[in-house]
């Protein structure tokens, strides 16, 4: 799939911003002593973040100015719960920064607030996940390890920017998080290169017995939508430099700097927000829908 900068921006900025919270939110809860710039900042950067991924989302569309249409189809489509969700979740963001930097006396509230904002954050990540999780025509999305990564990505990519905000004391469970995030991902390319071309056009033709089927003539002059949205061709050096990119700003370096204790925790934040970057561009661009196989692909 034609990996769009706008959609990267959404899941990566978006994840990281809901990952943030939720350390926020989780940290509130066990009663870490959080001074009031800390509680304002940590808030502020995932509201700005979350922000910036869900304008970014309504670029990618056709037509933005009927993005408020999307809240409608809840029913049936999971764009629609991941808005609809993004929007609640705003509420436990707003009132806990809110009562901070304003001094509004709701501290009776703010447990209740920080349950719901990691509840919310976490459904949001996960309505996000089955966007594409839940299509069945693109293998590479249509399996648990899309549900599993977003969530992991999000509370690691969100550690490492809470350290950022709120200090040092947890970056033993960040490290460990951000090896748990680079597991997952091994294993989500493991499963991805497995199954690759296990679809084949005589199976989409239904004629998997009858030899090897090729079109006649091509089905239109120039390409269609189809085919540019769907038919990104990624080269295996690009591929192989995107993973080892992905990885080693995404995960690796992150979790050793963090490690090591080096006293740069906005470099780091940004080393791992680009290398997240990076897994986000791979996982649209390695996506093949099984439409090709009528166009230019044999398998899929």
């Amino acid at each position: 799939m034609h990996p769009a900068l706008s959609v990267i921006i959404f899941t990566t900025f978006s994840g990281m911003g809901y990952g943030l919270f939720i350390w926020l939110c989780a940290n509130i809860l066990m009663g870490e002593t959080l001074t009031q710039d800390q509680i304002i900042y940590g808030t502020g950067f995932s509201f700005v973040l979350v922000t910036i991924g869900l304008l970014s989302s309504t670029i990618h569309l056709g037509h933005p100015e009927r993005a408020w249409r999307a809240f409608s189809q809840w029913r049936t489509s999971w764009l629609s719960r991941e808005g609809i969700m993004a929007i609640l979740t705003y509420g436990p963001m707003v009132i806990i920064g809110g009562n901070q930097f304003l001094n509004l006396g709701l501290n009776a509230l703010i447990p209740i607030m920080a349950v719901l904002g990691i509840l919310g954050s976490i459904v949001t990540v996960f309505t996000t996940s089955m966007i594409y999780a839940s299509l069945k025509a693109i293998p590479a999305w249509h399996n648990n390890w899309v549900k599993i990564g977003y969530q992991i990505f999000a509370l690691s990519s969100g550690g490492v920017a809470y350290i950022m905000i709120a200090g040092w004391q947890h970056y033993m469970v960040v490290v460990t998080l951000l090896i748990l995030a680079l597991a997952v991902k091994i294993m989500t390319w493991a499963h991805i290169d497995k199954h690759r071309g296990q679809y084949k056009r005589e199976d989409a033709l239904g004629l998997p017995d009858f030899g090897k089927a090729r079109p006649f003539e091509p089905a239109h002059q120039g390409q269609n939508y189809l085919q540019r949205e769907m038919g990104y061709e990624l080269c295996p050096k690009r591929r192989a430099m995107m993973r080892w990119l992905a990885l080693g700003c995404g995960f690796i370096l992150p979790a050793v700097l963090l490690y090591i204790g080096l006293p740069v925790a906005i470099l780091i934040t940004l080393i791992c927000l680009g290398g997240m970057m990076a897994e986000r561009w791979l996982f649209f661009a390695e996506a093949e829908h099984v439409v090709r196989l009528y166009y230019d692909k044999d398998t899929v």
